[in-house]
């Protein structure tokens, strides 16, 4: 379900660009449909995991997750990653205001971001993405002027830098996680915590947030190839 939004993301990423033809920016959007397509996404990370988790930790991954609390949970995350935009994190970010957490619910949340390495996940992905539009862009210059990816990531760390992103990530983080599991009792809220600080919890949260992270930076060069094919195909 959270992959669904990225294509969504990229092709925001691609209309915020300034001073770039109009031709290119549709040359971004199309090939980052299918280089962000969910479905690939979705079986790259499963088999980065197959090289990362053994079939015994995945079994019981599974089964806390199948059980009824973890139904709840995924069934919270599923919910916020299709309903989850600017308008209603604003309103909520207003309801919150009027209505502060109080002190146990505001430590779980605290406790919630720390378990899922939400943060260090939420840079690798804004890096990803901006790498994609980087590389996309790169693959329309001639072969020998092209910058390649390992120069463009040094290019976006120093107009990114990573911990300026975290700084950021962490001022938004609370209203984001508190969004996503609004309507996850305490209870259920500080057993995930309890599951994800667990060891089996922490190998399946590190190695999905692994996986999503390599998976990112495949779809990125798999975008490069599709502009340079786009450019390279004869006009019709």
């Amino acid at each position: 379900m959270q992959l669904q939004s990225l294509p969504k993301n990229f092709e925001e990423q691609t209309a915020a660009l300034r001073g770039v033809p109009s031709e290119l920016v549709l040359a971004l959007t199309e090939a980052g449909r299918e280089a962000y397509r969910p479905q690939r996404m979705a079986q790259e990370i499963a088999d980065g995991l197959a090289e990362t988790l053994k079939p015994e930790e995945m079994e019981r991954v599974l089964a806390w997750l199948e059980a009824d609390l973890g139904r709840r949970v995924t069934l919270a995350e599923e919910r916020a990653a299709v309903s989850m935009g600017e308008e209603n994190l604003a309103r909520y970010t207003e309801e919150t205001k009027a209505r502060p957490p109080g002190a146990q619910r505001r430590k779980l949340i605290e406790d919630m971001i720390g378990a899922t390495n939400s943060v260090e996940l939420g840079a690798r992905l804004i890096e990803g993405m901006a790498l994609g539009v980087a590389i996309g862009i790169d693959s329309t210059q001639p072969a020998q002027n092209r910058a390649g990816a390992a120069l463009l990531r040094k290019q976006i760390e120093a107009a990114m830098p990573k911990e300026k992103v975290k700084a950021q990530l962490r001022a938004a983080m609370p209203v984001i996680t508190g969004y996503t599991y609004r309507e996850v009792s305490d209870a259920d809220l500080a057993a995930y915590v309890e599951f994800l600080r667990s060891a089996d919890g922490k190998r399946a949260n590190d190695g999905i947030a692994e996986a999503f992270a390599q998976a990112m930076v495949s779809a990125s060069l798999r975008l490069g190839q599709l502009v340079d094919q786009q450019r390279r195909r004869p006009p019709a």
